[in-house]
């Protein structure tokens, strides 16, 4: 009982945990580095998908069982930002690394994860 109380004691001092690494915000140049020339996937909105990044600043994104859509990305302001179709609008989401895991950011604060693949892995067709 005794090194129990001391356990708590501790704990409570926040001597014996320590502090957990908090996701590390992508900068511009880190989100330029991490996706061109690779593939991510990952699950949006219940949906499996994966993309791949051009350095020329096209991507391409697959849903497994669907067509591939084209699109344009690039990195600023510390963003990563995507236009789909010629009269789309422009989106943008701030990137996040925690661990192995890469998160996007919405402006509402909603996490995506999803993993960074070497290469280009979009499933074939």
């Amino acid at each position: 009982m005794r090194c129990l109380r001391t356990l708590l004691v501790a704990l409570m001092a926040g001597i014996a945990v320590p502090a957990l690494a908090a996701p590390k915000p992508l900068t511009t140049e880190d989100i330029r580095t991490l996706l061109t020339g690779n593939t991510v996937h990952g699950t949006w909105a219940g949906r499996e998908y994966f993309s791949y990044f051009e350095a020329s600043g096209w991507t391409t994104y697959v849903e497994p069982g669907k067509p591939s859509t084209q699109g344009r990305w690039q990195a600023h302001g510390d963003k990563y930002c995507s236009k789909w179709g010629e009269f789309g609008s422009e989106s943008c989401y701030a990137l996040e690394l925690d661990g192995d895991t890469l998160l996007w950011v919405t402006t509402e604060g909603a996490r995506y994860p999803s993993t960074v693949l070497t290469g280009d892995q979009l499933p074939k067709q």
